[in-house]
């Protein structure tokens, strides 16, 4: 690669020379954005699992779209540090900046959207009946347009949402500098020579503009806000609702308490780091500006910054996992939106694949360096794959099972109550069945849902 060479290269100087006490914390913020990446796939994993439990159920719906959103926005919170771009990538991809604060804008009507869920009103059912598909049109919509306000009333998104800055270095002394807008620095930015152990380095970084200060605080106060009113207006369902209503609702609350509790963090942490800046926070307060940084003798304030912004980006991302996980388990454990074994089929599905292509990429890339015929490797870690696939499967059907155990609904426990009275003499007779196939109408149980359900049974008799 042009300008820092080769990619693993680079990773390999900024990742062994972290030291955020000495000024030298790039390598960390670019482990941070992997983990930021890392999630926001998680989240997508968790949104497909979801959506494919029950892709007609309103509250998947809403559950799905929601964790898509935190998802977009864990991929695009912290991608600025990630790679080392170009100053013309850097510019080109200012799109994103405009992407991360349409999620938060949407996040706010999908948190203020949840209490509907579990009021009884004319207005509730509204909403709720909206994100069948209303809802996942008109949102996005909307919250563009909300930044769009932004971008006319402080005269343009560079403005509105905040810079990037782009430095480079090729080694100590003087460096390149300049922002996504195209305005020129104040400074020369100075490349110091305590840093020669990561040289070159292509640094860019994303400052926070007066409207984005403000959507960073919505989601905030929306998320108390939710927490606070399905507190208050779920008592009575806690009072006379059944387990499974009283599971949805005390993981639907837990998840938004820790997501506020996250991200009140993240405001405590924004504050402290605004008090202790010497200057108003802009291109002018950098590592590289000689003029407010010496490396020489290293100013708190330059350690906070080392350590805040990440610290704030990877609260926004922890959140959005643990409101993703909690949610998910509530699904997986409980039923609250509809899993069931198809679900767990498409999880054994995807590991196999995903470890077949790992073993696969290790295979062709060993033989390729060793022998230089990548096609080999594949070839010789892919037929016993192949072959052995059926013990693979089953052993990551136990996983499946672990990670989402069975749990059923109401009316499938009155089934396999009534299978097990047929089964007492262990044999189910003609009268029996019919009986017994009647049920399964009456409970609106399919024939590939009733065998699943005998399944279960038998095999919780032999695990006794």
């Amino acid at each position: 690669m042009s300008g820092v060479g080769s990619l693993l290269d680079y990773y390999w100087r900024i990742f062994t020379n972290i030291d955020i006490m000495a000024g030298q914390p790039f390598g960390f913020w670019t482990l941070m954005a992997f983990f930021a990446i890392f999630s926001g796939f998680a989240l997508l994993f968790l949104t497909f699992l979801i959506f494919r439990a029950d892709s007609k159920n309103t509250k998947n719906r809403f559950i799905g779209m929601m964790l898509f959103t935190e998802s977009i926005r864990c991929l695009t919170v912290s991608i600025f540090y990630a790679y080392p771009y170009t100053l013309e990538q850097v510019e080109s991809l200012y799109f994103i900046r405009i992407i991360f604060y349409t999620t938060g804008v949407m996040l706010v009507f999908l948190y203020l959207s949840a209490p509907f869920f579990y009021i009884e009103n004319r207005f509730s059912k509204w909403v709720v009946e909206s994100y069948r598909y209303r809802a996942q049109i008109f949102i996005p919509i909307i919250s563009f347009l909300i930044i769009l306000i932004g971008y006319f009333v402080y005269g343009g998104f560079h403005e509105a949402l905040g810079e990037i800055l782009w430095i480079y270095c090729e080694g100590a002394g003087d460096g390149i500098g300049a922002t996504a807008s195209g305005e020129e620095l104040s400074y020369t930015p100075y490349c110091d020579e305590s840093l020669s152990n990561q040289y070159p380095l292509m640094w860019s970084a994303t400052l926070i503009g007066p409207f984005a200060t403000i959507l960073f605080f919505l989601p905030v106060i929306a998320a108390i806000i939710t927490t606070l009113v399905i507190t208050f207006t779920t008592k009575e369902i806690f009072r006379t609702g059944s387990t499974s209503q009283k599971n949805e609702i005390w993981a639907i609350r837990l998840g938004f308490i820790g997501k506020t509790t996250f991200q009140i963090l993240s405001i405590i942490a924004l504050v402290t780091f605004f008090s202790l800046l010497p200057i108003e926070s802009g291109p002018e307060l950098t590592w590289f500006n000689n003029d407010v940084y010496n490396y020489g003798d290293i100013p708190t304030w330059g350690i906070v910054i080392g350590v805040v912004i990440p610290f704030i980006s990877g609260n926004l991302v922890l959140a959005a996992l643990f409101e993703g996980f909690v949610f998910s388990y509530a699904v997986m454990k409980h039923e609250v939106l509809g899993i069931d074994e198809r679900l767990r089929k498409t999880f054994t599905t995807a590991l196999f694949a995903g470890l077949g292509a790992l073993l696969f990429l290790v295979g062709t890339e060993l033989m390729e360096n060793a022998a230089g015929v990548g096609w080999l490797g594949g070839v010789i870690i892919g037929i016993p794959f192949i072959v052995l696939r059926k013990p693979i499967l089953a052993a990551f059907s136990k996983l499946s099972i672990s990670v989402m155990p069975e749990a059923h609904t109401t009316t499938e426990l009155a089934y396999i109550e009534s299978y097990s009275i047929a089964m007492d003499d262990g044999i189910v007779t003609r009268d029996e069945r019919r009986m017994l196939d009647i049920q399964a109408k009456t409970l609106g149980l399919d024939i590939e849902r009733v065998r699943h359900l005998e399944e279960t049974y038998h095999s919780m008799l032999e695990e006794e």
